[in-house]
């Protein structure tokens, strides 16, 4: 496959579209990245590997052309690795301000993002670029320090693993530190392209 000169990323999120832009421009990709929104029905499933694949086949569908898809689970370790791929919902119904109840009292404060990248080809061939876990902590309470880069009000109370900020209050320099000791999907996605295109 020739690398596309257009990719197509089916998202609402603008911040995910800043992320994937920021990893080309650092690799040096000629390529232009165009967000998309679309009416795309969230399965419910245990992974979010299997809603993005989901996703995918339905933007592919939607669009008869090449597209990108995301979707990302957060996994809190006193909850059982609950909300997972449903964290969008729970966003949506409870808020960060029902997350931060159901840790009351909890001790262990541990837990992480997955996020999987699902690429479908002009030709209809699909790739899975998947995270290794995004480790760090929540806070004892809410930062409401707004970040234009940060995908969720989940950014308000998740410190990364070796960083002492919120996601919110972390720059792109420091975004770039952290992915440094990270296997990121978007990275392993552009690292793909840039191949390809060699």
């Amino acid at each position: 496959m020739n690398m596309p000169k257009e990719i197509i990323f089916a998202t609402t999120n603008s911040a995910k579209v800043g992320t994937l832009r920021r990893h080309a421009e650092q690799a040096g990709l000629d390529v232009i990245i165009t967000q998309m929104s679309l009416d795309l029905p969230e399965i419910q499933a245990n992974t979010a590997t299997e809603v993005a694949k989901s996703k995918a086949l339905q933007a592919h569908i939607q669009l008869k052309r090449a597209v990108l898809v995301d979707d990302s689970a957060f996994h809190i370790d006193a909850l059982g690795g609950f909300p997972g791929p449903y964290i969008k919902y729970m966003l949506e119904t409870v808020g960060i301000d029902g997350i931060m109840s159901f840790m009351e009292g909890k001790s262990n404060r541990d837990g992480y993002f997955l996020s999987s990248l699902v690429f479908i080809d002009s030709q209809g061939e699909m790739r899975v670029f998947e995270d290794a876990p995004y480790y760090g902590t929540i806070t004892d309470k809410i930062d409401d320090f707004h970040s234009d880069i940060a995908w969720s009000a989940l950014s308000k109370i998740f410190i990364p693993k070796g960083s002492d900020k919120v996601l919110a209050r972390m720059t792109s320099e420091d975004h770039a530190h952290v992915d440094e000791n990270h296997a990121n999907s978007y990275v392993h996605f552009v690292h793909w392209l840039k191949s390809d295109a060699s």
